[in-house]
C-alpha cells in the first residue's frame, strides 16, 4: 500500500455514539478546567501540601494509565521521584514507606473504585498525606482525602473513559505546575501550552476523516500492536485499552525497544503495528520500524509530531512542538480510532459486554 500523509482540515464530524460525543467534548472540558484553576495572573489555584519531594500514585483502568503518563512528567519537570501502581497491586504491598514529604495521589473517575478506596484507607491508617483526583464531589474517595481536585468533566455515560481521562491528566499537569512554581521555577511555557490546548484538540477532532481511514485498516486485523517510548508507552496502553473495551480485539502495547526482545515474534502471525513517534524518539523508532518491516513486513500506521514522517503505510501528523499538547493529541487520536473501529465492526462502544462504569464491593 502506498504511504499517505494527512494534515489538518476544518471538517466537523457527525456524532454517532455517546463515546464519540464525549470525545468531542474534551476541548470544552479542558477550557473549563483552565479557566477554573488558573487565574488571570497565570497562578495555579490548587490547595496542595508544601515541601513534597516524592509522589506515589494509585489508580485502576484508564486512571492508572493517566498516572503512568504523568509519572515521567513529574520526574522530568520537577526532578522528584514518582511511582505509580495499580490499586489492586498497591493494596497487596507489605511496606508503604510513608514520609512527611511523600504525597499519595489516588485517581478515580467515580470516586467509588473498590481497590482504590482500599488503597487510600491503608495510607490514611499510616498517617500519609493523601490527594484525590475524581469527577465526583462528595464521593467516598473525595471524603477520605486530605486534599481534593475535582476533574469536573461532567457526567460520562460511555463505559470507555475519554473526557474523564483527559480531565484527570489535565489535573495532573496542574499539580506539576503548582509544585514547580512553589520551587521558584518558571511555568510560563507550560501555562501557554495548556491555554492553547483546547484549540489544538478541536483541530485534531476536525481531522476525523483521516482516522476513519486508519480505523478501516486496523479493523481488518484481530491482532494489533501499539508502540511508544517513555511517556508514549502508557499512551499506547491507553489506546490499546480503548480498542479492547469497545471492539474486543487483541491489542498489545509495548515500548519500541522492549518489543524487539522476543515480543516481536507475534508479527509472525497476521498483525498490524501502530507507532507513536515524536522528535525525541524518532531515530530509535525509525530504526526499529525499519527492522520490523524487513523481518515481518506488517502494515504500519504512524501517529507522529514529526512533519512528513514516512515510516508507515499510513501516517497521521499531529502538528505540535510541545510535548504536553502532543500527549493529549495522541490520546484523542487513539480514542477516535477506537470509536470508529467499533462502529465498523458493529459493536456498541457505549456499552461493552460485561463491563460496568463503577466498580465497588
Amino acid at each position: 500500500m502506498d504511504s499517505h500523509n494527512f494534515h489538518s482540515n476544518d471538517a466537523v464530524p457527525e456524532v454517532k455514539s455517546i463515546m464519540q460525543k464525549e470525545i468531542f467534548e474534551q476541548p470544552a472540558v479542558v477550557k473549563k478546567l483552565f479557566e477554573r484553576c488558573i487565574n488571570t495572573n497565570d497562578t495555579v489555584m490548587l490547595n496542595l501540601p508544601l515541601n513534597i519531594n516524592n509522589i506515589i500514585i494509585s489508580a485502576s483502568g484508564s486512571s492508572y494509565n493517566c498516572a503512568a503518563i504523568a509519572a515521567p512528567l513529574f520526574r522530568e519537570l520537577l526532578c522528584i521521584p514518582c511511582e505509580y501502581e495499580y490499586s489492586s497491586e498497591f493494596i497487596l504491598q507489605k511496606n508503604y514507606f510513608v514520609t512527611p514529604e511523600t504525597l499519595f495521589i489516588f485517581i478515580s473517575q467515580s470516586g467509588e473504585t473498590s481497590d482504590t478506596l482500599q488503597a487510600i484507607k491503608k495510607i490514611k491508617e499510616l498517617g500519609g498525606k493523601t490527594l484525590c483526583i475524581t469527577n465526583a464531589e462528595n464521593s467516598t474517595l473525595w471524603n477520605l482525602s486530605d486534599y481534593r481536585i475535582l476533574s469536573d468533566a461532567g457526567e460520562e455515560k460511555s463505559i470507555a473513559s475519554t473526557k474523564a481521562l483527559c480531565a484527570q491528566l489535565f489535573c495532573m499537569m496542574l499539580i506539576i505546575l503548582k509544585i514547580k512554581f512553589s520551587k521558584a521555577q518558571s511555568i510560563e511555557k507550560e501555562i501557554h501550552a495548556l491555554k492553547r490546548l483546547p484549540l489544538y484538540l478541536e483541530r485534531i477532532i476536525g481531522d476525523f476523516d483521516r482516522f476513519k481511514i486508519a480505523a478501516e485498516m486496523i479493523s481488518k486485523y484481530r491482532d494489533i500492536v501499539i508502540l511508544g517510548n517513555k511517556t508514549y508507552y502508557p499512551v499506547a496502553k491507553e489506546g490499546a485499552l480503548k480498542i479492547k473495551e469497545t471492539s474486543y480485539l487483541n491489542v498489545m502495547a509495548y515500548p519500541f525497544g522492549e518489543f524487539m526482545h522476543g515480543h516481536v515474534a507475534v508479527l509472525n502471525e497476521r498483525a498490524i503495528v501502530i507507532a507513536i513517534i515524536d522528535e525525541e524518539n524518532e531515530e530509535s523508532a525509525r530504526r526499529n520500524l525499519k527492522k520490523i518491516r524487513a523481518d515481518y513486513n506488517p502494515q504500519i500506521i504512524c501517529i507522529s509530531t514529526v512533519k512528513d514522517i514516512d515510516c508507515g503505510d499510513f501516517n497521521i501528523y499531529i502538528k505540535t512542538s510541545k510535548k504536553i499538547k502532543a500527549i493529549f493529541g495522541a490520546l484523542i487520536t487513539l480514542q477516535l480510532i477506537a470509536c470508529e473501529i467499533a462502529r465498523i465492526l458493529k459493536k456498541n462502544p457505549d456499552k461493552p459486554k460485561g463491563l460496568k462504569k463503577v466498580v465497588r464491593d
